[in-house]
């Protein structure tokens, strides 16, 4: 079985889809959210001030550099917790069937790609400080850097861990099953047709956001609820439907959208308002590197690997007063924000590099199947479930 098909090992009506993902939402947004609002709410002298924080991500709270660090991370630590508990008792299946096809997870694969990447990161943020020393400063503070760094190896990896594991795992396993359904093409059109109608009215009309998207989910719901109905069955079982199901039921339309979506969420980086939406075409070619070394090695290990390594690179090596990380690093970089040629290296030169050295390593071949090839359900499974189900019967 592909690493896509791991998601027919457990349960997967809609419902557990849903429970699933309200679950992690809670886990990570919320509940994780608590120390961090906590301390913040200790630094406020008022609820408008505790606001200003919030708007800034509560970069403005007064807290110690590592300490934000920490419970930034913290969030993201329970928000994968809470994705493990819903892959374990409501889907019903392994936390090793979300990360990998194999039968255990090759913790080979996730070094090998921490170190290369760690090695590619670094020569090339010092090439950077070489071309430019005067856009940096020396910011060594043995006490907070040691610190930094013990944060960045022991709790960055659980960040980008729910990262991986929700985009290149959950959903990319979830919508590539999902592509089999004659009711897929039906309900992507609406999500894609609903963020078009609520980007337009918050554009043009300022309406809110948030509010425009709960309706869109709550109809979306709905009409999950009237599929059976007599108007939706003639919908998709319309010859135009069909054509659709044909053209989206491909591991192409997983990656296409995790790396959109992936790239989308992080626009709310500061970078991006400094930088404009220039910034997506990193953000989403990452996206997309990390989607194709998932589809092609048949697992996430690599990709879990590279994203660790980048955002601890990040976090201890470099920073600004404009990044979402803004730490005690090494350097400070004291530069204009400015897009510029270097912002493009990764996505069209190291990458494409990158994924020629990981296909020679691990003999990668038939990549336009992999990547592009038809999503089936496996029937062997099936027919083990039946067997099973016999002997329970019996």
């Amino acid at each position: 079985m592909n690493f896509i098909q791991q998601a027919y090992k457990g349960k997967n009506e809609w419902y557990h889809w849903v429970l699933t993902i309200v679950l992690i939402f809670f886990g990570w947004q919320i509940l994780g959210a608590i120390p961090l609002v906590m301390a913040a709410a200790a630094k406020s002298e008022n609820l408008s001030q505790f606001t200003e924080f919030a708007q800034n991500n509560f970069m403005t709270a007064g807290l110690n550099k590592n300490f934000l660090l920490f419970l930034m991370i913290f969030t993201f630590f329970t928000g994968l917790i809470f994705l493990c508990i819903g892959i374990k008792y409501i889907h019903k299946r392994t936390i090793t069937s979300l990360i990998t096809s194999r039968k255990k997870v090759d913790w080979k694969r996730f070094f090998y790609a921490f170190f290369v990447w760690g090695i590619i990161a670094i020569v090339m943020s010092y090439i950077g400080i070489l071309l430019a020393p005067e856009n940096y400063i020396w910011n060594f503070k043995a006490s907070p850097f040691f610190i930094l760094v013990a944060i960045s190896f022991l709790f960055i990896p659980f960040q980008t861990s729910l990262e991986e594991l929700l985009f290149r795992g959950y959903f990319m396993q979830g919508i590539g099953i999902s592509t089999t359904s004659k009711k897929f093409p039906f309900y992507l059109l609406y999500i894609l047709f609903s963020i078009v109608i609520i980007f337009f009215l918050n554009k043009i009309f300022n309406y809110d956001i948030m509010n425009m998207t709960i309706v869109s989910i709550a109809i979306l719901l709905l009409l999950i609820f009237l599929n059976d109905s007599n108007l939706f069955l003639k919908i998709f079982n319309s010859e135009f439907n069909k054509l659709l199901n044909i053209f989206f039921n491909s591991r192409l339309t997983p990656l296409l959208i995790t790396s959109v979506v992936f790239g989308l969420l992080h626009s709310a980086n500061p970078e991006v308002a400094k930088l404009g939406q220039i910034t997506m075409v990193f953000y989403i070619g990452t996206g997309l590197l990390y989607g194709i070394v998932t589809l092609m090695d048949e697992g996430t290990e690599l990709a879990l690997g590279l994203h660790a390594i980048n955002n601890i690179v990040a976090a201890f090596f470099i920073t600004t007063d404009w990044t979402v990380f803004q730490t005690d690093a090494l350097y400070i970089d004291t530069s204009e924000p400015s897009v510029t040629w270097e912002m493009f290296i990764p996505v069209f030169v190291l990458y494409p590099l990158l994924l020629i050295l990981f296909s020679k390593k691990y003999g990668w071949k038939n990549w336009k199947e992999k990547l592009a090839g038809k999503i089936v359900e496996p029937v062997n499974l099936k027919e083990n479930y039946k067997i099973l189900n016999d002997i329970e019967t019996e």
